[in-house]
């Protein structure tokens, strides 16, 4: 039988501390030889200037075997529908049989941030407090919870290009937490201030001027996934002490990363660690409190397939969701 899990039931079933965890273990106990994890396939559809995403990952300890699509349609919202919506599929990794197509849009919104909260947990200071946070979309939701999951923060401060928006996020964070929570005017105001930093916009150009950021700061750049895309300066790449997701999807994907590497500000040496090495222990992070540190990330698509591995044991064992006979 297949399992169908809606958008409600992933919501009921993944808490982000259970995510974080599958995912920092999913970076701990990768196999190289033995996974299989594509980079991200894009497929453009020119006419309506949209892209879908594809996928897909095997991973050997788990038997986990999946893919996941994503489709970016900016012209959605007059269509009354998400401008981003995901779906995947989880199938037996014995048989190759389908057990489960779930919601994916709430599953990459929590894993994206639980793989940042993995990041700040190996690289922010412990004392790190005041979380910035330019963007109000879907993914600056996230990360407030999963950035409040790993340090005591004690303060929000946020800005977005839409006051309004901005706004709106400033008042659903204050009814969900009992902290001060601002907006700010300026993107330089909310970067300078912050300890710890989370960038989500779909921006092309940097946000800030590097030259802003206190020592010691820790920033999460996740908006920008394409190689034209960027959120931070040359400055920042060029100062900072940079970790990404994994070297072959920031190498084939980052503009943050290859914008600077194009302008010879930046040899591809100068990207310190991924992720999987830091949580292994194979890399240090953090030299000292003084240094500025950035985890960019583009995306991974064993993030997807341990947190959809998650829901599927989750949704099995309190029986959620629907079920249903393909072969039928």
């Amino acid at each position: 039988m297949v399992r169908l899990l809606s958008s409600s039931d992933m919501v009921s079933i993944l808490s982000m501390q259970d995510v974080i965890h599958v995912v920092e273990e999913g970076f701990r106990t990768m196999n190289l030889q033995e996974d299989h994890i594509p980079v991200r396939l894009p497929l453009n559809v020119s006419d309506k200037a949209a892209v879908a995403l594809f996928m897909p990952a095997y991973l050997s300890a788990s038997q986990t075997l999946g893919a996941k699509t994503v489709t970016v349609f900016p012209d959605n919202p007059s269509h009354g529908v998400p401008v981003i919506m995901g779906y995947y599929t989880l199938c037996d990794a014995v048989t190759g049989k389908l057990i489960a197509l779930m919601d994916a849009t709430y599953l990459t919104g929590i894993r994206t941030a639980a793989a940042s909260a993995v990041a700040t947990k190996y690289l922010a200071r412990k004392e790190a407090r005041r979380l910035g946070i330019i963007g109000a979309g879907v993914q600056a939701r996230f990360h407030a919870k999963a950035m409040m999951a790993v340090r005591s923060v004690d303060e929000i401060m946020v800005y977005n290009r839409s006051v309004e928006q901005g706004e709106k996020l400033v008042q659903e964070l204050t009814a969900r937490y009992a902290i001060p929570i601002h907006f700010m005017d300026t993107p330089d105001s909310c970067a300078a201030e912050a300890d710890i930093l989370v960038t989500c916009t779909a921006t092309k150009e940097p946000l800030f001027d590097g030259k802003v950021l206190k020592a010691g700061t820790h920033i999460n750049a996740i908006g920008a996934y394409t190689p034209d895309m960027r959120e931070l300066d040359s400055h920042t790449i060029r100062e900072a002490l940079v970790f990404v997701d994994t070297y072959e999807g920031a190498f084939e994907e980052a503009g943050d990363i290859l914008i600077p590497l194009s302008e010879g500000v930046i040899t591809r040496e100068h990207i310190r660690a991924e992720l999987t090495e830091l949580v292994r222990g194979l890399k240090s992070g953090r030299t000292n409190e003084l240094a500025i540190t950035v985890f960019k990330s583009v995306g991974y698509a064993m993030e997807d397939a341990v947190t959809a591995r998650l829901a599927y044991e989750k949704a099995v064992e309190r029986d959620i969701g629907m079920t249903f006979d393909l072969d039928a």
